[in-house]
């Protein structure tokens, strides 16, 4: 999760109404190069994709808030796993699944040596739509170039391994997997961005799957007309759900993330909400101010240590104003039930 004091920042240097704040954005330089290249290459992607499946509903430990009765979920899936790796390097494995929705379906996973890292990427675009070439890393003009097929199938290199852009992405490579349904794989180790390897990786993902993802939390109540437009499931149990109210303003993002094992805090608390250490923008606290977004258009509560998460709710423009028949983002907070690290508990229906 992005630090309080960022995502506070962002909002303050937003005009009003404010616009969407990507809390689960990365922080690290090369993965927002490889995102900034994805999105030059996707641009024109179109198309959505959704769907739903059964649920796992954890009890409530002691001590704690109850959770809220499970019903039949009014919202699809916000993520469905349309790729799988198969082979991966030693140490490898999966670390992140994520969905974008904005302009069409753009599906993510991520693998790498430890939980957070996103060393080897692949990202699968909307059906029929075949990915531009973006400049690289510099601003310099990109090209493609040809590579060994992947299982039959026509395959280029984007960056060559030791190639133009290679000093700040060890690799990307992109292969046409069926016709006219392309995928793109970009490798940040250098350790494991040698040809080869690369092909091994590609060769082994597999497509097609509708299975939605799994999720560490369960959300009820939400206002009707929200749709979801970001989302993103990382190990151990971390989650952002961004969802908004299609041609109007602002948007809603859920986190939740484990609480720090040192009792540590993104942000200074301000208050305390059902025996919980909280901060709350909307009372008084040390900075950084909201700054020119008003405070009827925006708002953040982080709440520490539920059941052993960080639940971090923001909202802004429509979707907050929507928010307060049920009691704002305090409401939202009680009817935000984190689920435990244990998948096997987790909810394919995280949207109520």
């Amino acid at each position: 999760m992005n630090d309080l004091k960022e995502r506070l920042e962002s909002l303050a240097d937003a005009p009003a109404p404010a616009p969407a704040v990507d809390v689960a954005a990365a922080v690290a330089r090369a993965r927002r190069i490889r995102r900034r290249r994805r999105a030059a290459a996707l641009a024109v992607a179109a198309g959505v994709v959704a769907g739903a499946a059964g649920i796992a509903v954890v009890p409530p430990s002691s001590g704690d808030r109850p959770s809220a009765v499970a019903g039949p979920s009014r919202f699809p899936s916000p993520l469905v796993e349309k790729a799988a790796f198969g082979w991966l390097p030693p140490g490898y494995a999966r670390t992140r699944v994520g969905q974008d929705a904005q302009r069409g379906t753009v599906f993510t996973v991520s693998a790498g040596r430890a939980p957070g890292s996103t060393s080897i990427e692949l990202t699968v675009g909307p059906p029929g739509v075949a990915p531009g070439v973006p400049l690289l890393p510099g601003g310099r003009k990109g090209h493609l170039t040809r590579a060994d097929p992947v299982n039959g199938r026509p395959a280029y290199w984007s960056i060559a391994p030791g190639g133009p852009g290679s000093d700040q992405v060890p690799a990307e490579f992109r292969w046409e997997y069926r016709p006219k349904s392309w995928a793109i794989l970009s490798v940040n180790d250098r350790a494991v961005a040698d040809p080869a390897t690369v092909q091994r990786v590609a060769a082994g993902v597999t497509f097609g799957g509708d299975r939605p993802a799994a999720f560490p939390v369960r959300v009820t109540g939400l206002p009707d007309g929200l749709r979801s437009t970001r989302t993103s499931v990382a190990a151990p149990a971390e989650v952002m759900i961004s969802l908004a109210v299609p041609g109007r303003d602002g948007e809603l993002v859920i986190s939740v993330s484990p609480s720090r094992p040192d009792g540590g805090r993104s942000g200074h608390p301000n208050t305390t909400l059902d025996g919980h250490p909280a901060f709350d923008t909307r009372l008084p606290h040390p900075g950084p101010k909201i700054g020119r977004v008003p405070p009827s258009r925006s708002q953040i509560l982080t709440v520490y240590g539920v059941r052993g998460f960080d639940v971090d709710l923001m909202a802004t423009g429509e979707p907050l104003r929507r928010l307060q028949a049920g009691g704002g983002l305090t409401g939202l907070y009680r009817r935000t039930t984190p689920l435990g690290a244990d998948p096997a508990r987790w909810t394919t229906e995280p949207l109520r």
